[in-house]
């Protein structure tokens, strides 16, 4: 099924003094997971989607203080300068890889607080010709470039009133695309609970899974059954998937497992932190109308190997309707991807300084090639940097 939507809308991202990164920047495509040791920046590259995401929804002082404050978000060393966190995306109409959309973060903290300053680049109009860009310190100018503008206005990118007649349209795409990102995280303990039969999507958490799988069940069959075939290569006892729902003052649904050779079906309660967290993830994966962007902490944790086959191929086909980008430190998820779908990720020891890409994609297919060997042996064995944490 055709949306419309770009298969990869986020080309890259560039962190400078941000966290555990001096200036990194990592390129995308619509299948990519993070793979490294524990410590090695993964989670830090993923929580800048998270916080320009935030920015997007609230607006940037409330964001960086629900990451923890300027200073744990600043990169400790005594010559860093500001942070600068800078994503380039095709979203806008006619942004393409030669002319991407171009959005700049830059934090920086003095005496009087936190300054900020946001610049945003986009091609406005079709075919040949100079991108519109302007630039929004704190919440007191924009300064306009291109047209040599000097409008001055109190808004910021998040602003919805941004979207004037002398920006365009581009501005408020932008903003939609950075406040739809799903940031993926299951929280299987919550996911187990009853659902609210009005919350039916996805929640980041998936706190109300029951409700979206019967979202699923309602408006789309054909993916529902696919999610069924997918969650029983994983667990080859399962029979089906139904829903209970139940009345009083929270009108709420419950997600049933029914399995073979069993007279009452499994409650999400009392089915295993595996199965609930597979469970999770393939409901994001076979979501008939995905945000434009899809983010998963940790893809791999709490599944058995075998289902790990699955997840990969479910991935990679749901990156067909939204851009995937999955952080994981798993050698055997490792080993079913491609070398374009494979990001490795290290930190120097000494300086603490996180690596990203420690090989290009290239690299990784030159050394495929010559040993015959999956990513994931290569890189357990120590033939390619950033080896695996134990434990």
């Amino acid at each position: 099924m055709s949306t419309g939507k770009p298969r990869t809308p986020l080309r890259s991202i560039q962190a400078k003094n941000y966290r555990s990164f001096v200036d990194v920047e990592v390129e995308f495509g619509s299948f990519s997971v993070l793979a490294g040791p524990n410590g090695s920046g993964k989670s830090n590259l993923l929580s800048v989607l998270q916080l320009v995401r935030d920015t997007a929804r609230t607006d940037i002082p409330t964001a960086v203080d629900q990451h923890g404050g300027y200073e744990q978000l600043h990169r400790a060393t005594g010559d860093a300068g500001p942070i600068e966190l800078t994503i380039k995306a095709e979203v806008t109409e006619n942004a393409s890889s030669g002319a991407p959309d171009e959005y700049i973060l830059t934090l920086d903290k003095d005496d009087a607080g936190i300054r900020r300053t946001e610049d945003f680049q986009y091609k406005r109009t079709a075919g040949r010709g100079r991108r519109l860009g302007f630039a929004l310190e704190g919440v007191d100018a924009v300064k306009v470039q291109g047209n040599r503008s000097n409008k001055t206005s109190s808004l910021t990118l998040t602003d919805a009133r941004i979207n004037a007649h002398w920006l365009g349209e581009g501005p408020s795409r932008f903003v939609s695309f950075l406040s739809s990102i799903r940031y993926l995280d299951p929280d299987v303990p919550a996911a187990r609970r009853p659902s609210r039969f009005d919350q039916r999507r996805l929640a980041p958490g998936t706190a109300n899974l029951s409700a979206a799988l019967q979202q699923i069940y309602d408006a789309a069959p054909d993916a529902f059954r696919e999610l069924v075939r997918d969650l029983r290569q994983c667990l080859p006892g399962l029979d089906s998937v139904g829903f209970e729902t139940r009345g009083g003052d929270a009108h709420v649904v419950v997600a049933e497992l029914h399995e073979n050779g069993l007279r009452r079906p499994i409650e999400l309660a009392d089915a295993s932190f595996g199965t609930v967290r597979m469970l999770a993830l393939l409901t994001a994966l076979h979501d008939p109308d995905p945000p434009n962007l899809t983010v998963i902490e940790e893809v791999d944790h709490g599944l058995h190997p075998y289902a790990l086959d699955v997840l990969v191929d479910r991935m990679r086909e749901a990156s067909g309707r939204t851009q995937i980008i999955a952080a994981s430190h798993s050698p055997t998820l490792v080993n079913r991807l491609e070398s374009e779908e494979l990001i490795l990720c290290d930190r120097d020891p000494e300086t603490g300084e996180s690596v990203i890409p420690v090989l290009t994609a290239g690299q990784l297919a030159a050394s495929r090639g010559t040993s015959g060997r999956g990513l994931g042996e290569l890189w357990y064995s120590g033939v390619l940097d950033g080896v695996p944490s134990v434990g």
